[in-house]
């Protein structure tokens, strides 16, 4: 299947910020005559179909804020949307949601973005992902005001709301083994909302203190579905028991529980299991699941409320906004 030209590779084959190409598109008098030379032969060239994103680029406010994320991370997402919407609502703001896809073909983020302009949003929500270092990249190079939820940056224009993951993990880390339980595992899915290398840079540092050798290969990667991550996790018990599983979200550690359950060994007599984030998966559960609550409500109303203040010029006082959580005690940990 043949590659959709989108106006960013017009962008970046002409070496014009993609505001030039609009301006050429639509007729503007303020480009060179050279540069604009250069982007009408490689429109040709590659054959790009101009269409409303030409007008994407607006000069004024829309009062319309987009919201990217990967629909793998839905789950993780959909608890915010109370908050990105309440919050939106009082502020007399629009929120468009747009989604990536990773499974997609062509190039799904730089897509996403290009419906963003079209739909001449003045700033964007993302969350943190695997691909969260490319999007913050592309929203540098078209100036558009951001904040990030789950990963700490900030920059011009960009703020973020984040969770410590690594004080997190630390903590916790550094509490079992203090407990004697030295044999601890972290299972990370593909995406995750928690940046999950500061996690595991966690757990490395609470071993490195305590003077305790950490396990070989104690991180064992899942993935974010669970009819997938179960039987993952059912075959790797098959050799392998651990005094304690941290995860990274509540879902995996609810894949761990029914795998280890399934296999013979107990939560939490023989095996402690955490998981992260305190959502209806951690309730469920059975037995109860042990987590880290976090204001997931908050987090999306902070995100937006940031969002407004770089699009209003107001002061901001902090750019990274860390959010509080909760050890939240259940029955698959003693």
């Amino acid at each position: 299947m043949k590659k959709k030209v989108t106006i960013y590779d017009v962008a970046e084959a002409a070496d014009v910020s993609l505001a030039t190409v609009s301006r050429v598109i639509n007729g503007s008098n303020v480009v060179k005559p050279a540069t604009r030379e250069r982007v009408l032969e490689t429109i040709k060239r590659l054959d790009f179909k101009p269409n409303q994103i030409a007008r994407g680029l607006a000069t004024s406010k829309t009062t319309t804020i987009a919201v990217v994320f990967p629909q793998s991370l839905f789950g993780h997402v959909k608890d915010m949307i109370g908050g990105i919407g309440d919050t939106g609502r009082t502020l007399d703001f629009n929120i468009i949601m747009y989604t990536t896809d990773e499974l997609g073909l062509g190039n799904p983020i730089e897509e996403v973005i290009e419906k963003v302009i079209k739909s001449r949003a003045d700033g964007v929500v993302l969350f943190n992902n695997n691909c969260i270092d490319k999007e913050i990249d592309l929203i540098k190079k078209y100036r558009i005001p951001a904040v990030v939820v789950g990963y700490k940056i900030s920059d011009e224009d960009i703020c973020s709301v984040y969770v410590d993951a690594k004080s997190i993990a630390y903590d916790m880390t550094k509490q079992f083994i203090e407990q004697g339980k030295k044999d601890i595992c972290f299972v990370r899915a593909t995406q995750n909302l928690v940046d999950l290398n500061d996690f595991a840079k966690g757990i490395e540092e609470a071993f490195k203190d305590s003077g305790v050798t950490l396990p070989e290969d104690y991180i064992v990667d899942v993935s974010n579905h669970y009819e997938e991550s179960y039987p993952q996790l059912k075959e790797y018990f098959d050799t392998h028991k651990h005094d304690v599983v941290l995860t990274g979200y509540d879902k995996e550690a609810v894949a761990v529980v029914n795998a280890a359950i399934d296999h013979g060994i107990n939560v939490p007599e023989d095996m402690q299991v955490v998981g992260m984030m305190d959502t209806s998966y951690a309730t469920i559960c059975r037995p109860p699941l042990t987590t880290i609550h976090v204001p997931v409500y908050d987090m999306g109303a902070i995100a937006i409320r940031l969002l407004t203040k770089i699009l209003n010029h107001e002061e901001i006082d902090e750019a990274e906004v860390p959010m509080h959580y909760t050890f939240i005690k259940r029955d698959t940990t003693k």
